[in-house]
């Protein structure tokens, strides 16, 4: 759930900085708000790909052991048919 919560934040923060990014292109002469909110688009998406990534380790390692899991009861089945 947190891990949910904290993806919708990074895409809220994402699409205000594209939105950032378009109000100071246009509005605004300075170029170092236009790099500030690229910035914060990069380090929303930095953000969503590690995320992205921490869960697809997490749910390997689940089926992992769900799989080893699986093994252990087949042998322990087994030992138990042959007395």
């Amino acid at each position: 759930m947190k891990g949910n919560l904290m993806q919708a934040v990074r895409l809220a923060g994402m699409v205000l900085a594209i939105a950032g990014i378009i109000y100071a292109l246009e509005y605004m002469e300075r170029g170092i708000a236009v790099w500030f909110w690229v910035l914060l688009l990069g380090v929303g998406f930095v953000g969503l790909l590690y995320t992205f990534r921490l869960t697809q380790r997490r749910q390997r390692a689940e089926k992992r052991e769900r799989q080893r899991a699986g093994k252990r009861s087949e042998k322990r089945r087994r030992r138990k048919e042959r007395r």
